[in-house]
């Protein structure tokens, strides 16, 4: 592979204003968009129905979410947190979790010259392809359980990209990766079903890439780590709330649609065809997971009569993550391909205004 390309001085200029361009007009409609739907409820102590005044309602609120409203605690107990907070804090926190998630759609690819570049473009095509970005950016209920936990879920997906890339660096794991992997697949399994399940998936796929392919048994932090994300999908799932009305796996107030996600991710599996034989580890197990995604996607829209959105928008943030990935190494290999970037990020930036003219603005 043919050394690491720059990215030239002009064009990261273009792209630091235009990504500090798209964040501020983002944060600007994170403060237009007021507290809504389960927002003003969640607001409430569950209990006595008063506004939330210190964390004593929240505490009590616990065991109406785990019973009635919804069951996910890890979701429920943050949303009323950061609504104690008021709307300002909603909005920084929100802004914060973007350009974070921004960075970690690319951050495995350890592409130093190209990091600049690649993290705008994710975060342009996260805007531009949501399918629901209304409710999963700007309604703080959405965000809180549809967006967040897919922070914990590329966390996990970072650190097994390392490995796979690295195997005689990540021999074993220590107990420092050990106890981020474990804790993070736990509460992405308790916060989200679908993002644990990824977690999952992820794990069980790096343990039969170490043990058949490396021909190493030093798998038990991952052992561990993957018993941790199953416990905690189960631990959701038991919730008797999840089954209620209140539930966001039953909610009538989201109406997601699947083609964006499902179309980007046969997108990438063409990339990832006509790539061949040039892919890292890493890029196949995201391969893997994402594909693995768009079935729960489609089980979630055809067979459960549910709505969709966690795993929609999770199924979109992997292809973005897959997409960036392959479209990196593409470049490396054929650099005439930089002018496709280049031009497909600026269709992503003319999108991303067009929605928020259209959807937020009344522009038509």
């Amino acid at each position: 592979m043919k050394k690491e390309v720059r990215t030239p001085n002009v064009i990261k200029i273009l792209l630091t204003i235009a990504f500090l361009s798209m964040v501020m007009i983002i944060f600007l409609q994170q403060m237009k968009v007021p507290f809504m739907l389960e927002d003003l409820y969640y607001a409430n102590n569950l209990v006595t129905g008063e506004p939330l005044q210190s964390f004593g309602d929240i505490t009590m609120s616990i065991a109406c979410i785990y019973f009635w409203k919804g069951g996910s605690l890890v979701a429920g107990f943050l949303l009323q947190l950061i609504l104690m907070g008021g709307g300002y804090v909603a909005d920084v926190i929100n802004m914060l979790m973007m350009v974070g998630c921004a960075y970690l759609l690319f951050a495995q690819s350890r592409a130093s010259h190209q990091r600049i570049f690649f993290s705008v473009y994710a975060f342009l095509l996260m805007i531009a392809l949501n399918a629901d970005w209304n409710n999963s950016y700007f309604r703080q209920f959405g965000a809180v359980n549809f967006f967040y936990p897919s922070i914990l879920m590329l966390i996990v997906l970072n650190i097994l990209s390392a490995m796979v890339d690295n195997p005689e660096k990540y021999k074993k794991l220590g107990p420092g990766r050990i106890i981020a992997l474990s804790a993070a697949g736990l509460v992405a399994g308790a916060w989200a079903p679908s993002y644990g399940l990824i977690c999952a998936f992820a794990l069980g796929g790096v343990i039969i890439y170490r043990s058949y392919f490396l021909k190493t048994d030093k798998n038990i932090g991952i052992l561990i780590a993957l018993f941790f994300s199953v416990i905690g999908v189960i631990l959701y799932m038991v919730c008797p709330g999840n089954y209620t009305h209140g539930s966001v796996m039953f909610t009538d107030y989201i109406g997601a649609d699947v083609y964006p996600s499902v179309v980007l991710a046969l997108l990438v599996l063409a990339i990832f065809l006509k790539m061949g034989g040039q892919l890292k580890p890493s890029q196949y197990l995201l391969c893997g997971v994402m594909m693995v995604s768009v079935g729960l996607s489609l089980f979630c829209v055809i067979v459960l009569p549910i709505a969709p959105n966690a795993v929609l928008l999770c199924t979109m943030l992997l292809g973005i993550s897959t997409f960036v990935s392959l479209f990196y190494s593409l470049n490396q290999i054929m650099e005439r391909y930089r002018i496709y970037a280049y031009v497909l990020c600026s269709i992503a930036l003319l999108y991303d205004v067009f929605v928020i003219l259209e959807s937020q603005l009344g522009v038509e």
